[in-house]
């Protein structure tokens, strides 16, 4: 009887064994990268013929298993319209992924601004949320949200399911995430799947692998800064555990909400989020993959500090000259005093996806960012400002403009009259200051934004600390 209930153990346990097993990112309704070679990957039987036929392709791909029963091989896409399926066999199992789209893969990463649902967070709501969730019945947009998960090392998988765009599905999904999806969805008019991986008050260095921390950092520098020692703020913990397992899943490019955490650390932060990104598209193996963020927007934050934000949104601004094919929104005009979650979370999401249109999808005529700063020149006492962005000149959506400032050699900075020229510039002068020696921006925690181009979208701020360097 003992070698009967054996040998029907032992027969079991080869049977799980030499099952397919895939990762959650291969399920129904999920979205495949268009018109590219497509990663795919999962586990069977040890040294095992893996077969895959898709009904975009009459084609049937092989690929043996390792020793320990692992496979990945690439799989070529088209842009067929319509559903698809995707069939994963071996001797013993086969594995059936329906109702699959062809089109454009993004995932959106962060903390608390990313992950804000549309339904919004306790007494703080998304402005304009009702009717995108009244009107969100949309097949050709397929969400999947990773749950939080820290980990000491890199896992494989996580427990998730794609869906498809309902009022029932995006309620409690990412509303930047959600925006950004459905707003490039509508624009092309392709299907567009939308991975979901954030989590609230966490760390950049949380978010990156530890052998590019290592690499790059002291680890004086990179360490846990939670009073609490949460595990949720473990450099690297959250790679490991909730960007890990999307690896390598093939996607166009990464949206990105985040910094608040990094606030009193600002001074490293542009090369942080430049070694982040490296981390992700090494490990990726896609190349330079798309990198578009949002700079953190106003708010009063407490304590003695009243210009750590304005040093973190600076930070943010130059790393756009560190990351290639990188773009940032600028939110400077949606702060909320009173909420570091600001309610404008569809312009944020429309904003990101103007530099995923202009930047990746080649549409030029849409203007993907407010005013950036470009150059500078000293006429008397007198400072004349250009901007990126701004080809059509400005416009002073909240009346004339403040919070520019100006020094001289003292470094004591005075209120300044900014005005609009009709070539599309901006100058800037102080009766205080003879002879300008730096000039800055909405250079404080809070501040009303006033600057805009024409396309509504905001200026970033911006301290120029050598006025004689140019």
């Amino acid at each position: 009887m003992k070698k009967l209930i054996y040998f029907f153990l032992l027969v079991n346990s080869f049977f799980v064994n030499s099952q397919i097993k895939l990762n959650s990112l291969f399920s129904d309704n999920m979205v495949l990268q268009r018109n590219s070679d497509v990663n795919i990957w999962g586990k069977s039987g040890s040294n095992q013929l893996v077969k895959i036929n898709s009904s975009w392709e009459d084609k049937t791909y092989k690929i043996k298993s390792d020793i320990n029963g692992y496979w990945k091989i690439k799989v070529k896409t088209n842009f067929k319209k319509g559903p698809q399926t995707l069939s994963i066999k071996t001797k013993n199992d086969i594995k059936t992924i329906k109702n699959i789209l062809l089109g454009e893969v993004w995932f959106g990463s962060g903390q608390s601004n990313m992950e804000m649902p549309l339904s919004g967070f306790q007494n703080e709501p998304v402005f304009g949320s009702q009717e995108i969730i009244a009107k969100s019945k949309n097949n050709l947009v397929r969400l999947i949200t990773v749950p939080k998960k820290a980990s000491e090392v890199p896992l494989e998988n996580f427990d998730g399911f794609w869906e498809i765009s309902s009022p029932e599905s995006v309620r409690d999904f990412s509303a930047v995430a959600y925006i950004f999806a459905s707003y490039v969805s509508e624009v092309l008019n392709v299907p567009v799947g939308i991975i979901h991986t954030s989590w609230g008050g966490t760390p950049a260095e949380a978010w990156t692998d530890k052998e590019f921390l290592d690499s790059n950092f002291s680890r004086d520098l990179i360490k846990n800064h939670s009073r609490n020692k949460l595990k949720n703020h473990e450099p690297s913990f959250l790679f490991n555990g909730m960007i890990n397992p999307l690896i390598p899943y093939t996607i166009k490019g990464a949206i990105w909400y985040q910094g608040e955490n990094n606030r009193n650390r600002s001074s490293f932060y542009a090369e942080l989020m430049k070694i982040m990104v490296e981390s992700w598209r090494t490990n990726w193996d896609q190349g330079d993959f798309y990198f578009f963020y949002a700079q953190i927007a106003p708010f009063k934050y407490e304590g003695k500090d009243k210009k750590s934000s304005a040093l973190l949104r600076e930070a943010q601004l130059n790393a756009m000259d560190l990351i290639r094919n990188s773009g940032m929104a600028v939110t400077s005009d949606i702060g909320d005093l009173n909420s570091i979650h600001p309610s404008e979370k569809i312009k944020v999401g429309k904003r990101l996806a103007y530099w995923a249109l202009n930047n990746t999808y080649s549409i030029n005529s849409i203007v993907p960012s407010g005013p950036i700063i470009k150059s500078y020149q000293v006429n008397g006492s007198k400072v004349e400002l250009t901007f990126d962005y701004a080809k059509n000149g400005f416009y002073e959506f909240n009346g004339p403009l403040k919070d520019f400032e100006i020094s001289g050699i003292d470094g004591i900075f005075h209120q300044a009259k900014a005005s609009i020229t009709w070539n599309g510039r901006v100058i800037v002068e102080s009766s205080e200051v003879n002879e300008p020696s730096m000039i800055r921006y909405g250079w404080k925690n809070y501040f009303d934004s006033t600057l805009f181009n024409l396309e509504g979208l905001p200026a970033s701020s911006f301290f120029i600390r050598d006025l004689s360097k140019n």
